[in-house]
C-alpha cells in the first residue's frame, strides 16, 4: 500500500435472523412447516422440494397489513427501507409472560432519539435455545400502552425487532395483541416489525442492519434474512 494512503476499518457481517427450520419453536397458532422432495436426483435428475409454512414462521417481518386491512404489504417497500443506519440495541430483560409497557420504556426511551431501528433484547435467546416450548407461549411482549409510547416518542424509527416470536405477548393476546395496530396502523404507514430474531452477539460495534424480506405480491409479513454490519 502506498505511504500515506489509510486502509478503510474491515468490517465484519453477522446473521440476526435464524435460518428456517422446520423444528423451530413457533407460537401455538402457527402450524408447523414442511420440506418435503417433490422430485429427487435418483428418480429425476434433480432435486425439487416442497416448502410448506405460515407466513409467520421463524424470523419474519410484520408489514402493515398484517393487522390493517389497507395497509402496506412487504412488497409496497422500497429496497432502500430495509437498510437501517442508525439501529440502537435496548437491553431490556422481562419475565416469564410479562408485558413491556411504559415504565419499562421510559428509561431507555431518550437512547432511541434518532434511531430508525430499535432491537429489543428482551431476554430470550437463551430460552429459545433451551426452552423451545416456554420460548413459544411464554416469551413477554408489547403491550398495546407501551407500543404507542415508543411510536409517540421515538418518531424517527421505521422498525423495531425483538428475539422473541411475537411483538405481542403470546400468554395475553386479549390484553396486547392491538400493540400491531398501535405500532403499524395509520394512512400509508411504512413501519415494520421483525419478530423472533436473533441477538445473541455482542452488538456494541453495530452499525447498520439489513433486511432482505420474502417478496411475495400480496403477502402482508413473511420469513426474512437480516444480516448486521459490525466495525
Amino acid at each position: 500500500m502506498a505511504a500515506g494512503v489509510h486502509a478503510e476499518p474491515e468490517m465484519r457481517l453477522i446473521w440476526l435472523s435464524f435460518p428456517l427450520d422446520v423444528r423451530d419453536p413457533r407460537p401455538p397458532a402457527i402450524p408447523a412447516p414442511s420440506l418435503e422432495p417433490l422430485y429427487t436426483i435418483e428418480r429425476d435428475g434433480a432435486n425439487v422440494q416442497t416448502l410448506r409454512l405460515a407466513s409467520h414462521t421463524g424470523t419474519h417481518l410484520d408489514a402493515p397489513r398484517h393487522v390493517i386491512v389497507d395497509g402496506l404489504t412487504v412488497h409496497d417497500f422500497s429496497p432502500e427501507e430495509f437498510v437501517f443506519t442508525h439501529p440502537v440495541v435496548v437491553d431490556l430483560p422481562m419475565g416469564e409472560t410479562t408485558i413491556v409497557g411504559i415504565g419499562e420504556l421510559k428509561p431507555v426511551v431518550g437512547r432511541l432519539k434518532g434511531a430508525d431501528l430499535a432491537l429489543f433484547r428482551l431476554g430470550y435467546g437463551r430460552v429459545r435455545r433451551e426452552n423451545p416450548e416456554r420460548y413459544a407461549d411464554k416469551c413477554p411482549g408489547f403491550g398495546v400502552e407501551g407500543a404507542r409510547f415508543l411510536r409517540e416518542e421515538c418518531p424517527s424509527l421505521r422498525a423495531i425487532g425483538m428475539d422473541v416470536p411475537s411483538v405481542a405477548c403470546i400468554a395475553h393476546l386479549d390484553q396486547t395483541m392491538a400493540c400491531h395496530n398501535e405500532l403499524l396502523g395509520g394512512e400509508n404507514r411504512r413501519f415494520l416489525i421483525i419478530e423472533d430474531m436473533n441477538l445473541e452477539h455482542d452488538l456494541s460495534a453495530l452499525l447498520q442492519v439489513q433486511i432482505s424480506p420474502w417478496r411475495v405480491h400480496g403477502m402482508d409479513s413473511g420469513p426474512c434474512s437480516v444480516v448486521g454490519m459490525l466495525s
